[in-house]
């Protein structure tokens, strides 16, 4: 291992000149606390973080940079890959052209000298990564100076991975969706595209951009499906979305399937970061001006939400528009079309996979990446439950909302419905047992295998093998259910859900009651004909148990912020549970099975409620 040191100033140019940064334009902030100025409400200082990009001659319409950002292209990168890499660096210069700027960011092949090293900070490289199991697909590296946010060092760490995550894309996607086969060789363009994508979005973290995880919104289904339209604008407002791959079942028309160009954010972003404030010499001067061009964000073209509005997992993200991996300005129902793709080519592997002489691992591999297609939408309906559209938008601004509106009660209702149709049914979940009986993998340990202690030195990328030897699909499916009940219920989202009423200027705002009766409906449909009780498959019993437990913890939770009336309707949930498994258990229908899953749960539901006494 070797160890390289870089000391360096940093680069101190007199011409650059800090600039503001604001919370509607998604431009890194280097921020720190300034104790200077008694005459503002705040200590903390915000300069945004970019390169010295500046006309060489301002009184020219355009002219070439200043300091322009140049990358060199580290010899490491296969050669078929270089071209389309290259390509997207130059993209931007799009965005500079716009305000007078040419050839702001140049690409130039790693020089032929022995002495020249990648790692030296005064370079910015694209260089390739191999891993054995690929973190990432591409990694931006910035470094700036503190004090002005003024960036020295740029570059991109680029994953071997990223043309097999476009081979998978177009075999088991694709290829059989839109041409009904999964056999013909993945179309060059499409790799291009692939390449596009990645490195336009890395390129854009290189020149300040943050994430942007609202810029899906912007465009309609109709729009995506138009090749025309997203050759010009992109499948988002912006490369710096996570956007999935913009496909689509036939009929409907195709698009372009990953992000190829800048779309509109991108080009309002570079203007505000980088534009001349014509007459302005401080970055105080600037302020008025910048503030006025950062009043577009109502605006679906010019939104901007970051990775901070992402964060669901502890119920902090609000607003079900933010998201990573929708497209078009419905998600719920571009959701809706690809649970219907998926099922399909879910339904059609036996007939596509593995082609003739090649082992049914190559089925297992489409199956789990085409549930990881259906899992992404399942989740995203549960973000309205409880949800809150935000706006970044300042007091003034065109078109302003207000910071906080509750999603709609018929908008959640819509939201619940894909739930209940897509992710609690057990039709949803319904294969065929031949199809489940070819989702092995190779057993191959080869010389090695490390069960044998000091028998070889087989590594463990060569062999991993899981457990078991079937497809856990049982087990996976309880999971994702699990995982949607879990954030419902979780104390955020109900306490939002609960003030609701207060905030909401809409007559029928949705309440805690409207959740649990809902969610009861849908996971206990069984048990509605009092004493005459069909049998319950495993799917649903399991599911049934999961909301259990839910109703159970959260009846019995001391956790801040759960909301008392969640409390009491998580009791009463039990109560009427207790009543229908009694009932349930008078009869003679269900078979054992049924019987001892309904008698679990009430002996579940009757050791809380005895606790209470």
């Amino acid at each position: 291992m070797s160890v390289v040191y870089n000391i360096a100033d940093p680069p101190g140019h007199a011409d650059y000149k800090p600039r503001y940064a604001d919370d509607r334009v998604g431009i890194y902030d280097d921020v720190y606390l300034s104790f200077d100025n008694d005459e503002v409400l705040s200590r903390k200082l915000r300069y945004i973080v970019r390169w010295d990009l500046q006309p060489s001659d301002p009184a020219l319409p355009v002219s070439p940079a200043s300091h322009p950002m140049v990358f060199y292209l580290s010899d490491s990168i296969p050669e078929r890959y270089r071209p389309a890499i290259r390509a997207a660096v130059l993209k931007w210069n799009d965005a500079f052209l716009k305000i007078g700027i040419s050839d702001a960011l140049q690409v130039r092949d790693q020089p032929s000298d022995p002495d020249w090293d990648p790692d030296d900070i005064r370079y910015n490289v694209l260089r390739w990564v191999t891993e054995a199991g690929a973190s990432f697909g591409a990694d931006s590296q910035t470094l700036y100076d503190p004090r002005t946010g003024e960036e020295f060092r740029t570059g991109i760490l680029i994953s071997a991975d990223v043309p097999l995550f476009a081979q998978r894309n177009w075999t088991y996607a694709v290829d059989p969706a839109r041409y009904g086969r999964s056999t013909d060789p993945m179309p060059q363009k499409f790799l291009d595209d692939t390449w596009l994508g990645t490195i336009l979005h890395e390129t854009g973290h290189n020149l300040g951009m943050q994430h942007n995880f609202i810029g899906s919104l912007a465009y309609t289904a109709k729009e995506l499906q138009d090749p025309a339209f997203t050759a010009k604008y992109g499948i988002a407002s912006t490369v710096m979305e996570y956007a999935p791959l913009n496909l689509w079942p036939k009929p409907f028309g195709q698009g372009d399937y990953s992000q190829t160009v800048l779309g509109p954010y991108d080009y309002y972003a570079m203007h505000w970061a980088y534009a001349p404030v014509p007459g302005a010499n401080t970055p105080e001067e600037e302020l008025p001006t910048l503030r006025s061009w950062a009043a577009a964000w109502s605006d679906p073209r010019y939104r901007y939400a970051s990775d901070e509005d992402v964060a669901w997992g502890d119920g902090h993200a609000a607003d079900p528009r933010v998201e990573q991996g929708d497209l078009t300005d419905d998600p719920l129902g571009w959701c809706k079309v690809q649970f219907g793709l998926d099922r399909d080519l879910i339904a059609g592997l036996d007939a596509r996979e593995p082609a003739p002489g090649e082992a049914y691992e190559a089925e297992t591999d489409a199956f789990r990446m085409l549930m990881g297609r259906y899992d992404a939408c399942a989740l995203l309906p549960t973000h309205y439950i409880g949800g809150q559209y935000l706006s970044r938008a300042h007091r003034g601004d065109p078109h302003a909302a207000p910071p906080i509106v509750p999603v709609p009660r018929s908008e959640q209702r819509r939201a619940f419905d894909l739930l209940d149709t897509y992710v609690f049914s057990s039709d949803a979940w319904r294969l065929p047992p031949s199809l489940l009986q070819r989702l092995g993998y190779s057993e191959w340990s080869g010389y090695g295998y490390v069960e044998y202690e000091g028998y070889g030195n087989l590594p463990q990328w060569a062999y991993d093998p899981p457990l078991r030897h079937d497809v856990p699909y049982a087990e996976n499916i309880a999971r994702l259910q699990n995982q949607a009940l879990r954030f419902m219920f979780g104390p955020a989202v109900l306490a939002r859900m609960s003030d609701a009423g207060f905030e909401s200027t809409a007559p029928g705002a949705m309440r805690l009651a409207d959740l649990f009766a809902w969610t009861h409906a849908a996971i206990f449909r069984e048990l509605g004909g009092g004493t005459n009780v069909k049998p319950i498959d495993a799917l649903r019993r399991t599911l049934q148990a999961r909301y259990t437990d839910v109703l159970v913890d959260l009846y019995q939770s001391s956790a801040a912020g759960v909301p008392s009336d969640a409390r009491a309707l998580a009791r009463a949930e039990l109560a009427g549970l207790d009543d229908a498994t009694a009932r349930a258990l008078r009869g003679t229908g269900p078979d054992a099975d049924t019987r001892a899953h309904l008698a679990w749960l009430r002996a579940r539901v009757r050791g809380a409620l005895r606790e209470e006494r």
